[in-house]
């Protein structure tokens, strides 16, 4: 969305309400200029109720107790949002709570556990697979010889319209070694929603910490039977620092990640339900690392489906110059097609310490992993409707503190153009982890012009509670 049309007939935007009985949020462009309406980016908060009109949480989330690794995902069939989470009120086994939405009051089951065998849950991935019509929810636990089980796992759920499920599968084994694995905690899985396979990314510690990804696929809808392809490996890097995200245009997946101090990336190609990474291509800036997600935030990456580009959020760890900032965080871009779908083209960056194209700086909200490992961190999610980019992180550099906030950001194809200050998310006492969003095009829409997220707070005298709220990018000019 680009800002192009300010008046019709003389009139402000801001002022019209309809024209020929459309509001703004239903018209795209007058006369080939993209239209700018009149609704400003907005936090807006969801009260959440059990079935009986309980408030749950004192109506301000949906569980006291952390719940790392929050995911989100919807099902257009029963019009339900699902969230997977580790519920520490219940030894941090894996868990789901199916909801519908009203207004903004979402009204949920109750607690499904996904496995009883697994705790120390710290990663999921919740992805609806309308191929099939199943839920698969991908799931990790880190090792420890204490935990009953441990390592990267899959479950697919058959949903019913009531909040419930009426078949579940049995779990699939992703990966699992007595040496461990590691997940980039936001970017565990992407589904592609053409053919229904969920992509796994996870560093192998029993192979030099090398990085592979596999397929996880329903073969069996009526048993929901999960199938997981061979391991293909990706990168050798030790970072564990990469992100992934859809593309419906060329129906691929992208990887994109950290090996040394550059940035590359890899399209994802099907080969016999296996993965198969296509050739890499690196990123023309040195000392950038995605660490800004890892290991508290959220999505690295997410695709613009108006301008056919992924969008990734990177940190500059080089010197300072005229237009490049040590410690601060970055948007740039990426391309994939031609030569079967599977090239990757960057944006041209330029010089840092002259000029700095195709990216946009972020100085704000710049905490992350480099930080420490409890630092709460950054993300980004794509709003389909305002065709908008929503860059999300937190105020503070302290591991108990902060307010969480929001950018926006147009892209018109060339250039950046981003909100001239953050806007409040959470203002409660603690630290904001782990932000899970519906990244798919054909189920965000549902929910109208918002999109939903979910978080729970570290530290301070709100330690434990997660919310799901929402975001709305807003269609007016930008300022």
């Amino acid at each position: 969305m680009a800002n192009q049309v300010e008046k019709v007939n003389g009139i402000e935007i801001g002022k019209i309400e309809k024209i020929n009985g459309l509001t703004d949020a239903e018209i795209e462009k007058i006369n080939g200029l993209e239209f700018t309406g009149s609704t400003d980016p907005q936090y807006v908060t969801f009260a959440t109720q059990d079935t009986g009109g309980t408030a749950i949480d004192g109506g301000t989330g949906f569980n006291t107790d952390r719940s790392e690794g929050t995911s989100l995902a919807f099902d257009p069939d029963t019009s339900q949002v699902i969230v997977a989470f580790s519920d520490k009120a219940n030894s941090t086994v894996p868990t789901i709570r199916i909801g519908t939405v009203s207004g903004t009051t979402i009204t949920f089951g109750d607690k499904i556990v996904v496995s009883s065998n697994t705790n120390g849950t710290t990663s999921t991935g919740c992805h609806y697979d309308t191929l099939t019509d199943r839920l698969i929810v991908v799931y990790r636990s880190n090792y420890s010889p204490y935990w009953t089980d441990a390592g990267i796992f899959a479950k697919a759920f058959e949903l019913n319209s009531s909040r419930g499920v009426d078949t579940a599968g049995s779990v699939a084994t992703v990966f699992n070694s007595s040496s461990g694995n590691e997940v980039s905690r936001g970017n565990l899985s992407e589904i592609q929603d053409h053919d229904g396979v969920v992509d796994v990314l996870y560093e192998d510690k029993s192979d030099g910490d090398d990085n592979y990804i596999k397929t996880v696929r329903v073969t069996n809808a009526s048993t929901c039977a999960l199938t997981v392809g061979s391991a293909a490996e990706f990168d050798t890097d030790a970072s564990n620092y990469y992100g992934i995200a859809y593309s419906p245009d060329v129906d691929r997946n992208v990887v994109i990640y950290n090996s040394g101090n550059d940035i590359k990336a890899k399209a994802i190609e099907h080969l016999s339900g296996n993965a198969a990474p296509g050739s890499a291509s690196t990123y023309n800036l040195s000392n950038s690392y995605l660490d800004a997600s890892n290991p508290h935030g959220g999505s690295t990456m997410i695709y613009d489906t108006e301008h056919n580009k992924f969008h990734f959020l990177f940190r500059y760890n080089g010197s300072s110059g005229n237009n490049a900032v040590n410690d601060n965080l970055y948007i740039g871009n990426l391309t994939c097609g031609g030569a079967g779908n599977n090239v990757i083209t960057f944006g041209n960056t330029g010089n840092p310490s002259t000029t700095m194209n195709n990216t946009e700086e972020i100085d704000d909200l710049k905490y992350g992993y480099h930080q420490g490992s409890n630092y709460a961190g950054g993300g980004l999610i794509y709003s389909h409707q305002r065709q908008r980019i929503i860059m999300h992180g937190n105020s503070s550099n302290a591991e108990a503190n902060g307010t969480k906030k929001f950018h926006v950001i147009d892209y018109n194809g060339s250039a950046y153009t981003k909100s001239s200050s953050p806007i409040d998310i959470n203002t409660q006492n603690g630290a904001p982890w782990d932000t899970g969003s519906i990244r798919t095009d054909n189920t965000s829409g549902t929910l109208g012009n918002v999109n939903l997220i979910s978080f729970f707070l570290y530290g301070g005298s709100n330690d434990g509670k997660t919310f799901i709220a929402g975001i709305d990018a807003g269609d007016s000019a930008i300022s």
